[in-house]
């Protein structure tokens, strides 16, 4: 016993310890790209997929690929509309996004670990909000434009309802 305690009186724990831990800078390095990518992949794919909907649309209504909405999906000319409206919407929204959220990540550096993931998080809430706003207004303007059967309201056409 007093042999083992005598060896471990000896030993240099901190240099043990600082051999088998990585560098804490390494550390906070990667900490810091998985925020900026994390903040960075919203805007991106949103502006990617508002390019896709702008630029080479889904040809007919589907299930799989497309700005999906009741009243968008009702007919092919809505089909369209929907497909042009969303992508000129998201292609704007995401552009903007991308740089303003790329001027907001390129103040992480110096941060610490937990004022960056707080940042972070707040970042990623408003870009659900911006999407989630851009979402609503997509599906309201098609509404105004078309009837829940797909055809086209006439300016001053009522709802069935009130007519």
């Amino acid at each position: 016993m007093e042999a083992l305690k005598s060896l471990l009186q000896n030993m240099d724990l901190g240099a043990l310890l600082g051999n088998l831990l990585p560098d804490l800078s390494t550390v906070m390095g990667r900490v810091e790209m998985a925020i900026r990518l994390a903040v960075m992949a919203g805007p991106l794919i949103m502006l990617g997929l508002g390019l896709l909907f702008l630029l080479a649309p889904p040809k007919e209504a589907n299930y799989g690929l497309g700005y999906r909405s009741w009243w968008g999906m009702a007919s092919l000319e809505a089909w369209k509309y929907t497909q042009r409206l969303a992508g000129m919407i998201w292609s704007s929204l995401g552009a903007v996004l991308t740089i303003v959220f790329a001027f907001l990540c390129n103040g992480l550096r110096g941060m610490n670990g937990m004022d960056m993931v707080i940042r972070g998080a707040k970042c990623i809430f408003w870009e659900l909000i911006f999407v989630a706003a851009a979402c609503i207004a997509i599906d309201v303007m098609v509404m105004k434009a078309f009837d829940r059967d797909g055809f086209r309201r006439e300016p001053g056409q009522k709802n069935k309802k009130e007519r």
